[in-house]
């Protein structure tokens, strides 16, 4: 039950009590709002059920997984004797030679990068009869920066120096000419 408060003719602005009211003991908050037993015994509950639940799908799942079993009979030995070894080409990954080992995804991609770093970082003929050689990408990049990459010039005398591009109102439709 929530408690009243006194109301003094000062307080003008209708809040049910004043300075002097506030540590009086008086103003108070409604008790019977929240029962404290009721919801923890609602989350509990919920629990529970939430358990009781995952143990029923986990039987279920077992006793129909069960039944399939049953159902699908094994393959016959003759249809397994049949069955390719290899996947056809192109083959992705995973094949290599039994000798070797299984294929760990791990050890495949750490040969890759070690077979795209000697690709990279190493001279190499690409096609010896032509003259045709690798070189390391880092020098590559020097030569470049060095020499810069090649443009596409346009001659002086195609529209008295002008070119043409699209101008801003028309959507590209139209082309406007500025100088060079």
């Amino acid at each position: 039950m929530a408690e009243t408060t006194k109301h003094s003719p000062e307080n003008k602005h209708g809040h049910g009590h004043d300075a002097a009211d506030d540590h009086s003991g008086q103003v108070s908050f409604e008790r019977g709002d929240v029962n404290v037993f009721q919801i923890t015994a609602f989350g509990v509950g919920l629990l529970l059920s939430t358990i009781v639940v995952m143990f029923a799908m986990w039987a279920m799942f077992h006793f129909l997984m069960g039944q399939a079993d049953k159902r699908d009979a094994a393959a016959p030995a003759a249809m397994m004797a049949e069955k390719p070894s290899l996947p056809p080409e192109p083959r992705l990954s995973g094949v290599r030679e039994k000798s070797v080992g299984p294929v760990l995804p791990k050890v495949e991609m750490d040969e890759l990068r070690a077979d795209e770093d000697a690709i990279l970082n190493n001279y190499g003929w690409l096609d010896p009869a032509k003259g045709t050689v690798r070189i390391p990408i880092t020098q590559a990049i020097d030569m470049v920066a060095q020499k810069g990459l090649p443009t596409k010039t346009t001659p002086s005398g195609v529209d008295g120096g002008f070119r043409m591009i699209p101008s801003d109102a028309s959507s590209g439709r139209t082309l406007e000419k500025i100088s060079q």
